[in-house]
């Protein structure tokens, strides 16, 4: 789609399109997050002036803000891509620190500027590791009238300003073991490479407490190591894999 802005200028604001090639069944949530998934990417397939002839303009922006909160690596930047790639829309990830100015009136300037060129592309913006400032982010972004997501970590607290200012939130839990299962299913039955028929991904959901991402990490280190020893990726090399990156999450936490 042709825009007035080019990458270099959404760099210089702290922001970078993804590309929606994620397939929406890699996406392991429970149910009643996938279901609010969908319900957003309904919003966006809506016809623009439902909310003017509803009335509620006068109340209300056309924007949608929707909080994605969870632990790192439980899906939220791959849900985000979900939603673009259903509702065929650009995705642009910002920092929200990029959009920082050092002068009086620069933040606001830069603002503007993103939300010209989201409005232009009527991309969705999603906004991470705005943990901190989600409260004076929400507020910064409620003149944008597409979807703006924010990303922000379980831990966080949000205060109640900052909830009025949301229309949806969406949960992202640590997979249990059937989740986990799945998405070791997910990372073997990608892999081109032989595997060992010991190879069991229940037994490596149940032994090893790990998010989506990990595992995808997991799975890959292990087949580094099968393929640098010319060897078939086994049972022993996953355990090895994954309890290495337990070990790390432990470390993390630790601290």
């Amino acid at each position: 789609m042709a825009t007035g802005f080019d990458d270099a200028q959404l760099t210089a604001l702290g922001v970078r399109r993804l590309n929606p090639d994620t397939d929406p069944q890699e996406l392991v949530l429970p149910e009643a997050s996938e279901q609010r998934l969908q319900r957003i990417a309904g919003w966006l397939t809506q016809p623009p002036p439902v909310l003017r002839e509803w009335g509620l303009h006068r109340f209300i922006d056309g924007g949608l803000r929707a909080l994605f909160r969870g632990p790192s690596g439980t899906g939220k930047t791959m849900a985000a891509i979900v939603i673009a790639r259903w509702a065929d829309r650009p995705l642009y990830r910002v920092d929200p620190g990029g959009l920082v100015g050092k002068y009086i009136g620069e933040t606001e300037k830069n603002l503007r500027a993103l939300f010209a060129a989201a409005d232009e592309e009527k991309a969705i913006l999603l906004f991470e590791d705005g943990d901190a400032e989600a409260g004076d982010l929400l507020r910064r972004i409620e003149p944008y009238e597409g979807l703006a997501i924010l990303a922000i970590d379980q831990r966080a607290t949000l205060g109640e300003d900052a909830l009025t200012r949301l229309d949806g939130i969406v949960d992202f839990p640590m997979p249990d073991a059937t989740a986990r299962e799945r998405l070791w299913r997910q990372a073997l039955g990608a892999m081109k490479m032989f595997k060992t028929d010991a190879v069991d991904a229940a037994a490596l959901a149940k032994g090893y407490e790990l998010s989506g991402a990990d595992i995808v990490r997991a799975a890959r280190i292990a087949a580094l190591l099968a393929s640098s020893d010319d060897q078939p990726l086994d049972m022993a090399l996953l355990e090895h894999a994954a309890e290495e990156r337990v070990k790390m999450k432990g470390a993390v936490t630790a601290k």
